[in-house]
């Protein structure tokens, strides 16, 4: 009898010092972003993302993710991440201009159209060695692009008469000094408050991806889409480097696994995956799509060009390769495009 009763009490003392071992082994991660719920990028990207890291851990990597500001605001989230205040951080260099020169050089006009390419061309940028500068202090797990942006517009807008004046939502200088060359009024409003400034009558339009006009909602509001894709938005994946650092080797491999290029590539798909559903789900609904003439689009590539300079020259004078690096986007852009 005694025999038995400490056979038991061994077995639950060991079983139960296993799940103290387990529960201690498990990691969580904090991961902060801005964008809201609906988003693919947060209703599918992330949350797939950390969903892979749970299962190949073992369930050892537990990710929880906070949207829409809940603990850093959008111009938050890279100092956030550096001060330990979320673990990883999803969030735009646009947000936060003047401190990703080389980023903002991926963002001049013209360069890009489709993300699968954009993001290849920003990686290879970053693993050549271009923006280890900007990234100080933070683990990069990878980088990534947008699918190119457009004007979307309340009324028609088909030449450069049509957009003079009208306030438009910009989301980064480089687009702030295309808009204005083009004849715009740009207007800063962060990407989740652009469907109530929309709404309240601030904004005669919005420079976004056709993705946003479905993911955040916009394709209620503008009724008009001028599909001259324009620029592309940079964005980054970021670790806090002490965490990553804490982590046992093999939960670092499983992180690691699931960063990089192979990961921006996957993820610059998805958003190409997802413009394209969202130009199919604005015509339904619709929606215009505007066709610049040859003419047009000629002219709106001539402003552009001095935005482009002047873009280079502000990246050079940061003390960074600007027109080495504007080069070899396009160069690669052209490249990937014609594959």
């Amino acid at each position: 009898m005694l025999k038995h009763l400490l056979s038991g009490l061994l077995a639950s003392t060991l079983a139960l010092s296993s799940l103290v071992v387990s529960a201690q082994d498990v990691h969580e991660l904090r991961l902060a972003h801005y964008l809201p719920p609906m988003h693919n990028m947060a209703a599918n990207v992330l949350p797939g993302w950390a969903e892979r890291l749970s299962k190949e851990s073992d369930g050892r990597l537990k990710v929880t993710i906070y949207p829409a500001g809940q603990l850093l605001g959008v111009s938050e989230i890279f100092d956030g991440v550096r001060a330990g205040v979320a673990d990883i951080g999803w969030s735009m260099p646009g947000a936060t201009p003047g401190r990703f020169p080389v980023m903002s050089v991926m963002e001049l006009p013209f360069i890009f159209q489709r993300a699968e390419h954009a993001s290849q061309v920003v990686m290879e940028a970053y693993e050549k060695g271009y923006m280890d500068k900007e990234f100080q202090g933070v683990k990069v797990l990878y980088l990534h692009t947008h699918h190119a942006g457009i004007i979307n517009t309340k009324e028609k807008v088909t030449d450069l008469e049509g957009l003079a004046g009208k306030r438009i939502r910009f989301p980064s200088p480089p687009v702030r000094s295309l808009l204005q060359a083009l004849g715009a009024d740009p207007v800063g409003v962060p990407a989740p408050q652009a469907y109530e400034s929309l709404d309240r009558g601030v904004l005669d339009g919005v420079a976004f991806p056709f993705d946003a006009m479905q993911g955040l909602r916009l394709g209620e509001l503008v009724n008009y889409h001028i599909d001259f894709p324009m620029y592309v938005l940079t964005f980054y994946l970021v670790m806090n480097e002490a965490k990553f650092n804490s982590l046992p080797p093999d939960l670092q491999k499983v992180i690691l696994d699931n960063s990089g290029m192979k990961e921006a590539i996957a993820v610059g798909r998805s958003w190409d995956e997802s413009e394209d559903n969202a130009k199919a789900f604005v015509q339904k609904q619709g929606n215009t799509i505007v066709t610049l003439s040859e003419e047009q689009q000629k002219l709106w590539r001539e402003k552009a060009q001095p935005v482009i300079d002047a873009g280079i020259q502000q990246a050079e004078k940061a003390g960074t390769k600007g027109r080495e690096v504007y080069e070899m986007a396009v160069s690669r852009a052209a490249e990937l495009a014609s594959n």
